[in-house]
């Protein structure tokens, strides 16, 4: 019995320290790809600033884990590890990784795309050359960042292009490249929204930025969805400001 306890307690620790190297593995991967791009194009310094940030959050991730080995240990000196212990430990992961959106999740809501007036801009181009401004005919990031922030505190779950939206997420341009989580997106955006689909669309209805989008005949179409599968959240989570308060500490 106690060999099983043992065996528990490795799998369960390899477990933890996998799911972080998972994580830092798959930024790196990220890195390596944007990096490539960079040696096409050395002055994109947007892209240079990208793959520093990067780099330090996969930093922060190998710290992690070193962290986790050593608190581990401290909250089990034994090294039993219970049936009772083991499944507790168990469900505090799930939880975590389920609400800070590391986990899929489905459920009804709307999904809202958004795309680039393309035929606008032709019909500007060929009536008035000289006064055409092609920026005034496409999505940019800023009018997905106010579309969200005007509807997001309906939403149990968002994602972008699969992209899935938590706390930390980014929404940036990278030269004329809309970036979600350090990815680079195309229109058309989908923005899928779990939640109740009533109040999502009465609020989405209501919302400055979709009626500003609306008056510039940007193309969007919104639908109700009762099975929205949204993907898990890959990228980094982590804190440079927020700390936990001494008091709050076990």
């Amino acid at each position: 019995m106690h060999e099983f306890l043992q065996k528990n307690r490795f799998v369960f620790s390899l477990s933890l320290i996998f799911l972080l190297a998972g994580i830092a593995i798959s930024i790196w991967v990220r890195t390596w790809s944007i990096n490539a791009q960079i040696n096409a194009n050395s002055e994109n310094q947007n892209l240079v600033d990208v793959i520093n940030q990067l780099e330090a959050e996969t930093t922060e991730l190998e710290q992690s884990i070193d962290q986790l080995r050593t608190e581990l240990a401290e909250q089990n000196p034994s090294g039993i590890v219970t049936d009772e212990y083991y499944a507790k430990i168990q469900q505090q992961l799930a939880d975590t990784q389920f609400y800070s959106g590391q986990t899929p999740v489905s459920g009804s809501g709307i999904i809202i795309t958004l795309n680039d007036n393309t035929a606008g801009a032709e019909a500007a181009q060929q009536a008035d050359p000289a006064n055409y401004f092609p920026e005034n005919y496409i999505i940019h990031d800023s009018n997905l960042r106010y579309l969200l922030n005007d509807i997001a505190y309906l939403a149990e779950a968002i994602a972008i292009n699969d992209q899935r939206i938590v706390d930390t997420s980014n929404i940036r341009c990278v030269g004329t490249v809309i970036i979600v989580n350090s990815t680079r997106v195309a229109p058309p955006y989908e923005i899928s929204l779990i939640g109740s689909p009533a109040i999502l669309e009465g609020a989405l209805q209501e919302s400055s930025q979709y009626i500003y989008l609306k008056n510039k005949n940007m193309p969007i179409k919104v639908s109700r969805s009762e099975n929205l599968q949204l993907p898990a959240y890959t990228g980094a989570i982590s804190g440079k400001y927020a700390q936990p308060a001494e008091n709050s500490k076990p």
